[in-house]
């Protein structure tokens, strides 16, 4: 665990977090992928403005074209077909959650936004193999739903999520799919009561036992007008043996014996050496 990285979560007044730490780069994004890419969007992992070590993930979009300003980076690690590949990664077993985020005051988008966090589940209806009755979709982390209006400017914010209010996406069930109107629920509330939205949304039967499947992390669409913004650190926890906190960093760190502190190779690669 990077030292320098402990430090700067103390500094944020989180408790000592015995996570294993992953170091995401541009050569090696570590299971991550950007996703929902549109042409007026990007996302790259850059040296622009590191919370610590070299690097962050940047998101920038700027509209031209409406609903053209999306971009989301993504780890899903259910691969195969049917299986559940950690079945121990339910929403019940979720410890601990949270992110950095940073938003430039040069952005010109609604004062609320920054990058969204998403859990993205499964549920089978307790009939594995039937889908008839499978639930799939997304629990969204907005900071306007989490008191955060207008965002924080030009400085990062560390966000634990376990306690916040998410709302639901539904992509697929038997019950249509669409947004749940629900804007006042955590996940305890969408695990043990499966709030209702509005007229007309779908409805979700969630418990501890659904399936998490992936996260994302994204920005628009429909933003409108300009937004730069980044993140770091995103941890994710569904016990002591199960607790990744993913770094994004330009440069790899390997350990070396010599000098001096970075090196760049024939294809421009560049690594920070630890004597």
């Amino acid at each position: 665990m990077s030292k320098f990285l402990t430090f700067v979560l103390t500094l944020f007044t989180l408790p000592t977090l015995a996570f294993e730490e992953i170091e995401v780069t541009p050569r090696d994004f570590k299971g991550w992928a950007p996703a929902n890419v549109r042409d007026d969007a990007i996302v790259e992992i850059n040296k622009n403005q590191p919370l610590f070590g070299d690097g962050s993930l940047m998101f920038a979009t700027d509209t031209v074209t409406n609903g053209q300003d999306k971009a989301d980076f993504e780890l899903i690690w259910q691969q195969s077909g049917n299986n559940i590949d950690f079945p121990n990664r339910t929403l019940g077993n979720i410890e601990n959650l949270l992110f950095a985020w940073y938003r430039d005051s040069m952005s010109t988008t609604a004062p609320h936004l920054v990058p969204a966090f998403k859990l993205q589940f499964y549920d089978d209806g307790g009939t594995m193999g039937n889908a008839a009755d499978d639930i799939l979709g997304l629990l969204i982390w907005e900071p306007i739903y989490n008191g955060i209006n207008p965002a924080p400017s030009d400085s990062w914010q560390i966000s634990t999520l376990t306690e916040g209010i998410f709302w639901v996406y539904v992509s697929q069930s038997a019950g249509g799919s669409g947004v749940i109107q629900n804007y006042s629920s955590t996940l305890d509330d969408w695990i043990n009561n499966n709030p209702m939205g509005q007229g007309g949304d779908p409805n979700v039967d969630l418990s501890a036992d659904t399936y998490v499947f992936g996260v994302q992390i994204g920005v628009g669409s429909g933003w409108n007008n300009s937004f730069t913004g980044y993140v770091d650190a995103v941890q994710i926890s569904f016990g002591s043996g199960d607790d990744k906190l993913y770094n994004f960093e330009a440069c790899a760190t390997y350990v070396a014996n010599n000098n001096p502190d970075v090196i760049f190779n024939n294809d421009f690669e560049c690594y920070k050496l630890i004597p």
